[in-house]
């Protein structure tokens, strides 16, 4: 007995190695380029240079525009990352907690290295390149994936509808700007598509390295955005059902696949059980999305009634995913989908990894359903979280080149061709208005940009560029994050909330503090306002036609 069968594994299936031209079985010597191309590397490198072209061609008109950090989240994504490595305090640790809790950590590290130079932090681009990089991940991952998805169809649909899922991902006009963008979804899309096709290639030919890396992939996954967990614990059903063998065999490879996976988690438990003395900090903290939630609970009193309404979430969320990808692709998708499990429900097990990119939706519905997310995808009353729709344009590009087999009478070029032109044709109804004018800029310009508390942010921030305060600098990091990269300051030179010495403000302001800047309202301002030193060793410089009086300077008085 071979060592495969004793280990309890299933001998590979004689089929078509797509990964490998040579073995391509004969066909119809019209299709004969079509399969060499598709399967073998050519394509792949295609795809990846036209992902790179596509990504590096839309970064610069966006950067050149001055659009890629239209997000207050993009902002702070790059703080945390450069408060990590421009720490005024030199215990690892203390660099280490400015990670803090609400953000997992992995478009953070990815950062390290970059935002430590000036210009790619205070411009962004450190932000951007992981983005960038995550996009050209996810179009090369998807066409894999699709390839093993559609390579039952056989002859040239097999090789075709891949490249059209691909063209989708890649030309989709939100996931052209994300990707510019220091925002986590296009890190998140990058790293899932690939964790899904790396699973699907364990369920292939399952052996253990690959079952293995599959695992480390999706631990990977599931510390880039928290819609990771819930996919991660369907792999394990995955694994568990998928697997060849007995029992016994079964029951080993998902206690292994588990361990590897549940790292992840495990690790973000500790996490901030470390920092914060609760494991659940991410969930229940002030800068939780719960937390938020509550203290904005009067401006977002709208969203209550989509708590609790499972038919609404599910519209409201099919009218996000259609906000960013189109509602004709959305359509295309759907009977795509159902096009495949009604042809080949047997098949549907082992395909199933390509299902894990299904469940971040229903992942947001469930967030709607219990109040711990607000959005809203409609232009004309108001734009807010819009971003939340695109990591489901993995799944559309998938599953939507699967409406050209509902054309198999036709020739298979007029079939693909017309998914194809119909692609197009959602693309450019969601860009004819300019790039400006998609949904995803806008929610970030609104609500981040063209606010009144970052038009003062800005202004605030030339008045320290032309006359630039001394240190130490006394000030919250929070709302006031855009001043520091803006304004030309350092977080070496601040005493922040993220520093030791800011818990120790109680026994008063520090007396080698120079400069005070103090956003109304913000955590300083509440507990420094009454403070004896404050009035008595400090000036208030007159800054109210930049902030409106909200934001505070005070400089010291020299003796």
């Amino acid at each position: 007995m071979s060592s495969m069968k004793k280990e309890g594994l299933k001998e590979p299936e004689a089929r078509e190695d797509i990964d490998n031209p040579a073995s391509l079985s004969p066909i119809d010597p019209r299709q004969r380029g079509l399969a060499l191309f598709a399967s073998g590397r050519s394509s792949v490198q295609l795809i990846a240079a036209l992902a790179i072209l596509l990504s590096a061609g839309w970064f610069t008109y966006y950067f050149m525009d001055g659009m890629t950090n239209a997000y207050g989240d993009g902002v702070a994504h790059l703080n945390i990352a450069r408060k990590v490595v421009d720490h005024p305090d030199d215990s690892p640790w203390q660099r280490y907690v400015q990670i803090g809790s609400p953000w997992l950590p992995l478009q953070t590290v990815l950062m390290l290295p970059l935002v430590a130079n000036d210009w790619m932090w205070r411009t962004g681009v450190a932000g951007s390149i992981p983005s960038m990089l995550a996009f050209i991940l996810g179009a090369v991952s998807l066409y894999l994936l699709s390839r093993r998805l559609y390579e039952p169809e056989g002859g040239a649909w097999g090789h075709a509808l891949p490249l059209v899922s691909a063209g989708i991902y890649l030309l989709n006009p939100s996931a052209l700007y994300m990707q510019a963008t220091p925002m986590s979804e296009p890190i998140f899309m990058g790293v899932l598509v690939t964790a899904a096709y790396l699973l699907q290639r364990w369920v292939d030919d399952q052996s253990y390295r690959r079952l293995i890396i599959a695992g480390v992939s999706m631990t990977v996954a599931s510390l880039s955005r928290y819609e990771a967990w819930p996919v991660a614990a369907a792999s394990g059903f995955i694994v568990l059902f998928a697997s060849s063998g007995g029992a016994a065999s079964r029951l080993k490879a998902v206690l292994v696949y588990g361990a590897i996976v549940s790292a992840g988690p495990v690790y973000w438990l500790w996490h901030n059980w470390a920092i914060y003395g609760n494991a659940f900090e991410f969930l229940t903290g002030p800068y939780s999305a719960r937390g938020i939630f509550f203290q904005n609970r009067i401006k977002f009193g709208w969203t209550r009634i989509f708590v609790g309404n499972a038919t609404a979430d599910i519209l409201l969320m099919l009218t996000m995913v259609a906000v960013c990808v189109g509602p004709l692709l959305v359509l295309m998708s759907v009977l795509g989908l159902g096009r495949i499990i009604a042809k080949r429900p047997r098949s549907l097990l082992g395909r199933s990894a390509a299902f894990l990119l299904l469940v971040p939706f229903f992942f947001h519905v469930m967030s709607i359903y219990k109040g711990e997310a607000q959005m809203f995808p409609l232009s004309a009353f108001g734009l807010l979280n819009v971003r939340y729709g695109l990591p489901h344009l993995l799944p559309v590009a998938l599953f939507a080149p699967a409406v050209a087999l509902l054309l198999k009478r036709l020739d298979w070029r007029w079939a693909v061709g017309a998914v194809s032109a119909l692609a197009l044709l959602q693309y450019g109804l969601l860009i004819s208005e300019g790039p400006s004018q998609i949904a995803v800029y806008q929610d970030g310009f609104r609500n981040g940009l063209n606010t009144r508390d970052a038009r003062e942010r800005a202004k605030f921030s030339k008045i320290l560029l032309d006359d630039p305060p001394q240190s130490a600098i006394l000030m919250h990091s929070g709302a006031l994050g855009p001043v520091v990269m803006e304004g030309g300051l350092r977080f070496s030179s601040l005493i922040h909330e993220g520093t030791v010495r800011w818990h120790g403000l109680g026994e008063g302001i520090p007396t080698d503090v120079r400069t005070i800047i103090i956003q109304q309202g913000d955590p300083l301002d509440e507990r420094i306002r009454h403070e004896v030193a404050l009035a008595r060793y400090f000036e208030k410089l007159f800054v109210e036609q930049a902030s409106a009086g909200r934001i505070k300077l005070y400089r010291r008085v020299e003796e």
